[in-house]
């Protein structure tokens, strides 16, 4: 039972103000996420919650003591402040303050498309805007300027859907936040209860809707809103990797494309690379190295080499040149250098169009990589070590067991080269993995296809230290004779490459070639047979995945690293492996679905409940369960003792006649109502109710002709 002092205590706690700081709150860790994952992938959490904190509580305090003027003062100061921070930590930074068209070209790039997580130092810079939107929010949200701290958040939120960082979910939470900060603000301006927010929950009910329908930010990553698929798209291989630009997002299932691309007269065999990615989000790459003109000539890597030269004809449509790695010349073409020296037309190729290539393919002589230093450059092992500061202890504990037996780069990057291709199944028919792909594919995954393998290979040497990247192209194709390959869509492939001194970057592949090939294989017949294959090649039992804690142990204590082409090393004892599939432990990620378990998102259960609100806030402001009870009250009597029975029949005809022609007057007799509204049968109901009320006589008879005369009303008039 509420008491009066527990309304007076409810009357004087301001919901709608406490309810507008919760949706401003909402809207700003929208884009504060955003820019948490770019410190995350490349930057300091710690410093980073210190400034926005910071510029929180020092927002709140101003808006309640301090005037505009001194937050303008304040506003300025994280201006400059987050500047010098930011450009004292990039080469030629303090130029570009003075550079107005660098600047502007900067602001332009951002606005039309670049991916914050390509900028150099993203964290750094992450962490130097994100203080300036959270000092605003919190000054005017203190100052009840409720309008303005929206204005301030969604300014912040647009700004990223325009660099294309911000996904659907994110999105639809900041829109959300902006919507409901607009409305519980205006009841708070004017002092209206929250029993009147019904509207707004009905509205943002049906932007979960409608934006669930849609699935997609403009500008920003494509991606479902309450799925349950983890992303998966239908998508190719060769659309995933080679078509992936300066971004490349880790897929779920994925197809095989068998149409021929081009053929390659090359002087060797080759795997031919298109491109690479040095930044590891956790759920894809990036490439952070701008693109330049090509001026005639590339540098040659450190090591020796031997020069190849590559006739390609193009068979198909191409935005690529894919080449043997190092290329350092080209003929025919004038291409753009993309970063880390992939080339690119500077127009889509044509069927029939020809460019010529020379690399410099390095000689990789095994004796010579053990020895390498590892020394490396400053530049280098800042860039193609750095792993997402949210990146699990255990990927690094998982792989320092698997390599403890190798004392150097070269044996450290064999052996999980071999542990990779000999403990996982290889699969195109697979769920995306979760935030860190590296993590999921090693602990949770039984199978996957080469974006995987080599995206966990890469973290793993990261975090041993050992530089290394992602390439993408395609393998070498089918051979039409001896020096010439015929290459298709399906032989899009992604490897690592290893960083070793005074030799460059040398080629991985932890991808299992045997299976990955005869899935190729069924692609092609599949496509000349007219059939539809999923692309999931099923290994024989001696080609499943052992225990990986097994495994491990077996790895460090009796493995000799592999190299195929070495044949001075002895090849890995694999006797004591289990050889059976593992029946101990089934793959996480897919093990919901096979049992018919399926947990909710957090996305699922945040956006369901607010269109459950929603649909409850429709119903009771339509007064529909009123409505409800009112339709099965009209329409079904059930019977009691006659006195009853006759009241509510009369109720009944009245509820009717108000319905058919106007409520009863103030003053106005039951009677008098019947007599003048009502028929010859709704007076004879009237009738029997006198009887039975003022009368003293309910018989059974009389009840039973009231009821009846009652139902026939309702089935010739039916009024809800």
């Amino acid at each position: 039972m509420t008491t009066a002092t527990d309304r007076r205590i409810r009357d004087r706690i301001p919901w709608p103000w406490l309810c507008s700081l919760v949706a401003l709150t909402v809207l700003s860790v929208a884009y504060l996420w955003v820019l948490y994952r770019a410190v995350d992938i490349d930057g300091d959490p710690n410093l980073f919650f210190l400034f926005v904190g910071g510029a929180a509580v020092a927002g709140l305090l101003l808006g309640r003591f301090a005037g505009p003027v001194i937050a303008s003062l304040c506003v300025g100061v994280l201006v400059a402040g987050g500047t010098m921070l930011y450009v004292s930590t990039i080469p030629n930074g303090y130029s570009i303050i003075i550079s107005l068209d660098a600047l502007r070209t900067d602001i332009v790039a951002l606005l039309t498309g670049l991916s914050i997580f390509q900028i150099i130092n993203a964290g750094v810079w992450a962490t130097a805007v994100a203080p300036v939107p959270t000092f605003l929010t919190a000054y005017f949200t203190a100052r009840h300027r409720y309008s303005w701290a929206t204005f301030v958040g969604c300014l912040a939120l647009g700004f990223l859907i325009l660099t294309g960082d911000v996904t659907a979910t994110i999105g639809l939470i900041g829109v959300l936040g902006a919507t409901a900060a607009i409305g519980f603000g205006d009841l708070a301006r004017h002092n209206t209860a929250l029993s009147g927010a019904d509207a707004l929950v009905i509205v943002l009910a049906v932007i979960v809707v409608l934006t669930a329908s849609v699935s997609v930010v403009p500008g920003g990553e494509s991606s479902p809103i309450l799925d349950r698929s983890n992303g998966d798209r239908a998508q190719t291989v060769e659309g995933s990797l080679t078509r992936a630009g300066s971004q490349l997002s880790i897929q779920g299932s994925i197809s095989l494309d068998p149409a021929v691309r081009f053929s390659i007269e090359s002087d060797q065999k080759a795997y031919w690379r298109v491109g690479a990615y040095d930044r590891y989000t956790g759920t894809g790459w990036v490439r952070t190295a701008n693109d330049r003109a090509y001026e005639g000539k590339l540098s040659k890597p450190p090591g020796t080499t031997d020069a190849v030269r590559q006739r390609v004809r193009v068979k198909a449509p191409i935005s690529t040149m894919p080449a043997a790695w190092k290329p350092i010349s080209v003929e025919n073409r004038s291409p753009r250098v993309t970063g880390f020296d992939g080339l690119q037309p500077s127009e889509r190729l044509a069927a029939g169009d020809t460019y010529t290539v020379t690399s410099a393919v390095l000689q990789t002589d095994p004796a010579a990589l053990r020895n390498a230093s590892n020394e490396y450059p400053g530049d280098i092992r800042q860039r193609y070590t750095q792993l997402p500061d949210s990146t699990p202890d255990q990927v690094d504990a998982y792989t320092s067991t698997v390599t403890e037996n190798a004392d150097n780069s070269y044996d450290t990057a064999r052996v999980i080269e071999h542990h990779l291709q000999e403990n996982w199944n290889y699969s195109l028919n697979v769920q995306r993995p979760d935030e860190h792909v590296a993590n999921s594919f090693l602990f949770e995954m039984e199978r996957g296809y080469c974006t995987h393998f080599a995206t966990t290979m890469v973290t793993m040497l990261r975090t041993q230290g050992i530089p290394a990247r992602l390439a993408v192209g395609y393998a070498p194709g089918e051979s039409a004779d001896g020096n010439r390959w015929t290459v298709r869509g399906l032989d899009s492939h992604a490897w690592v490459e290893v960083y070793f001194p005074d030799h460059g970057w040398v080629q991985f592949d932890p991808t299992p070639a045997a299976p990955r090939e005869q899935a190729e294989q069924d692609a092609v017949n599949a496509a000349n047979s007219g059939d539809v294959d999923d692309g999931t090649q099923t290994p024989s039992p001696t080609d499943q995945r052992t225990d990986r804690n097994r495994t491990a142990s077996n790895t460090s204590s009796t493995q000799t690293p592999v190299n195929r082409s070495d044949t001075t090393t002895t090849p890995v004892n694999t006797t004591d492996q289990d050889t059976h599939p593992d029946s101990d432990r089934t793959d996480s990620i897919s093990s919901a679905d096979d049992n018919g378990i399926s947990l909710p998102t957090w996305e699922q259960t945040v956006f369901g409940t607010i269109v459950a609100l929603g649909a409850i806030a429709t119903i009771r402001r339509n007064d529909v369960t009123e409505r409800a009870y009112r339709a099965v009250w009209l329409r079904r009597q059930p019977r009691a003792d006659p006195e009853r029975d006759i009241e509510r029949a009369f109720d009944r005809l009245e509820y009717l006649l108000e319905h058919e022609h106007r409520p009863r007057r103030s003053g106005e007799t039951r009677r008098q109502y019947v007599l003048e509204v009502g028929g010859q049968d709704d007076r004879r109901v009237a009738e029997i109710y006198e009887q039975a009320v003022y009368a003293g006589d309910p018989s059974q008879s009389l009840a039973d002709e009231a009821v009846e005369i009652v139902n026939q009303r309702v089935k010739k008039h039916s009024i809800v």
